[in-house]
């Protein structure tokens, strides 16, 4: 009798997991359709003052990248991204393809509230930021407002 409910046990394991995988899914999808756009701001050393570092003058996000130029209208690269939810934070892990962060992956969280958007984002290879703050060293916190086509 225990070897009828292995398979039964086994099956029931993979469609848990196959339906939170699809939620998982279903939540990275709805939650790129809300940041696909043109945005454009800047680092901040302090939200409450909104103190600039660098300016951000545009940054474009598709389905499947993000591209960003600088103040100067430098390229700032060109990265694919992932999202998620971790300890009830939004997060976001953007990968260079090409520009300064080729081949880095800098963690990141975000909030969108209304057509401004916070991310705060980490170096490569450093951990997940927690809070929507600038450190000296990083992680670096960037509000950005959407662009009207």
């Amino acid at each position: 009798m225990k070897t009828n409910l292995l398979p039964a046990g086994l099956r029931l394991l993979c469609a848990a997991l196959i339906s939170a995988l699809s939620l998982a899914h279903a939540d990275d999808a709805a939650w790129r359709k809300q940041l696909l756009g043109t945005w454009e701001g800047a680092v901040v050393s302090d939200e409450e003052t909104g103190a600039r570092r660098a300016t951000i003058r545009k940054l474009t996000i598709t389905m499947d990248k993000i591209s960003a130029t600088d103040g100067d209208g430098r390229s700032l690269g060109e990265g694919s991204y992932k999202l998620a939810k971790e300890s009830g934070l939004l997060t976001i892990d953007a990968t260079g393809v090409n520009g300064p962060a080729m081949n880095q992956t800098m963690l990141g969280i975000w909030k969108l509230e209304g057509d401004t958007l916070r991310w705060c984002s980490a170096n490569g290879g450093k951990p997940r930021p927690t809070e929507f703050k600038t450190r000296s060293s990083g992680p670096y916190l960037m509000i950005l407002t959407r662009k009207k086509d």
